[in-house]
């Protein structure tokens, strides 16, 4: 039995062509096997279509989203979260001032990603788990507002973004974890098994060109969780594909998708995962009682 399970997931799964082709690309070489699906972007209905598909089955989760695009929910039922023309806001620091402000509630939020689960059973999904845009879920209030949607639901597990950064780091990645940690150790993981959270996370300090195999290797061996993600964000454009939609607000992820894609291609996974002992899962493998396979899973 692994004494380690590692789900490599992608975020924004249905942000646009690219992302899919990526998810394709390197759920093909087991170097993915999970993603998070955006179910209010231009490309969900085409992206939902790999679930269950790639080398041992494709984990696919919902991306949880109050700040780009238009919401699943009636923009009168929520107009804390949205601008004059019914959309989210696209601008974090913009939503970050109406949370301080109280403007919506983790109800408001809670009711627009019920309704994001929804979109997601509809266009054929069964979700293995939750995460957010930017990691909003873990605002204080938000993060038991997603453990009550995925309980809603069946859905067995919530990405908690605790990323282990080492003391000595204090370059603009490790900063960007520590601030991202202020908010996620806020949070009780939940205790009564039908909702886990992974150990942690890797991925958040190390983007773009730095998510190498060596680093994981070496956090993997130093941190030792029994659960941890590696959160990505590969993506394989090519010519001709259609701008990220305007009403998204500004987006620099595209930035780094060809970086991490290729990153994650190279050579040097496989033999971090085997020199900690880590086997490679999907959240749908994993019981969230027992942080193990399920039996079914167990070879």
């Amino acid at each position: 039995m692994p004494s380690m399970f590692v789900v490599v997931n992608v975020d924004d799964l249905g942000l646009s062509p690219a992302v899919r082709r990526a998810v394709e690309d390197l759920a093909g070489l087991a170097r993915v096997s999970s993603a998070t699906l955006l179910v209010n972007g231009p490309d969900a209905a085409a992206a939902a279509r790999l679930s269950g598909t790639g080398a041992g089955g494709l984990g696919i989760g919902v991306h949880l989203n109050i700040l780009r695009g238009r919401p699943e929910s009636p923009a009168h039922e929520m107009p804390g979260l949205v601008g004059p023309q019914g959309l989210f806001l696209g601008d974090y620091v913009a939503l970050f001032k109406r949370y301080l402000a109280r403007a919506f509630s983790p109800a408001d939020a809670e009711r627009e990603w019920t309704r994001q689960v929804e979109r997601a059973l509809e266009l054929g999904v069964s979700p293995t788990h939750l995460d957010s845009e930017k990691h909003i879920h873990v605002w204080p209030g938000l993060f038991e507002a997603a453990c009550r949607v995925a309980e809603r639901f069946g859905i067995g597990w919530v990405r908690r973004p605790v990323e282990m950064v080492s003391p000595l780091r204090w370059d603009k990645g490790g900063r960007r974890a520590r601030i991202l940690n202020t908010f996620a150790l806020w949070h009780q993981v939940p205790r009564h098994g039908r909702v886990a959270c992974p150990s942690c996370v890797f991925g958040v300090a190390d983007q773009g060109a730095e998510l190498l195999p060596g680093r994981l290797g070496a956090y993997m061996k130093r941190v030792r969780p029994d659960v941890l993600e590696l959160v990505c964000h590969p993506g394989a454009p090519v010519p001709g594909d259609d701008p990220l939609p305007a009403d998204y607000g500004p987006m620099r992820i595209a930035s780094q998708w060809q970086a991490e894609r290729d990153a994650l291609a190279a050579q040097g996974w496989d033999a971090a995962f085997a020199g900690a002992g880590a086997r490679l899962v999907h959240y749908g493998q994993l019981d969230p009682a027992t942080r193990g396979l399920r039996p079914e899973f167990r070879q």
